[in-house]
């Protein structure tokens, strides 16, 4: 049987969830346990972070599984087809997306209060999204609706965590 373009994809993006749900799970087992503050172990921190990177493993396994019985393996990519996926809008956005996620996490939240990193990461996002999609940058009205959007956010989710959640957050 000659695979499906289905078939490829899943056996790549099957490997991805396997490699990301172990990855999950081994980060989740070497969270704090609590042991010391007699914390029933049903309630430790990693409980569901690792129960949920377990559950991905396993599907991503098996959708693998599936793939390399339809002849996924068999990916049959050429310099072509590369180029073509590289350049694709698809793949500029999540790139793009990535990008600015890790600019927040590892740059903006760890060094600039909450109050200013969020709202400037929301702004940024809603910015770029906007002039990926549009082919060029949006106009003043879209700035301002992400300016608004970004204040909004920063102070709900500000809201929500240190009122509700009562997490401390970084400047807040």
């Amino acid at each position: 049987m000659k695979p499906t373009q289905m078939d490829r994809l899943d056996f790549v993006s099957s490997i991805v969830l396997t490699i990301f749900g172990i990855a999950i799970l081994v980060e989740s087992l070497r969270m704090p346990r609590l042991e010391n503050l007699k914390v029933n172990q049903f309630t430790v921190p990693g409980i569901v972070p690792g129960v949920l990177g377990l559950l991905l493993a396993v599907c991503g396994f098996a959708i693998l599984v599936r793939s390399v019985k339809r002849g996924g393996w068999r990916l049959g990519i050429t310099g072509q087809d590369t180029a073509a996926w590289v350049t694709s809008a698809p793949v500029q956005r999540s790139a793009a997306t990535l990008g600015l996620t890790l600019l927040y996490a590892l740059v903006l939240f760890p060094h600039v209060p909450f109050n200013f990193s969020t709202p400037l990461f929301v702004f940024a996002f809603v910015v770029t999204a906007e002039a990926m999609a549009l082919g060029r940058w949006p106009k003043w009205q879209a700035m301002v609706t992400g300016l608004i959007l970004a204040v909004l956010a920063g102070l709900i989710i500000g809201y929500v965590f240190q009122q509700l959640f009562f997490v401390r957050l970084p400047g807040g």
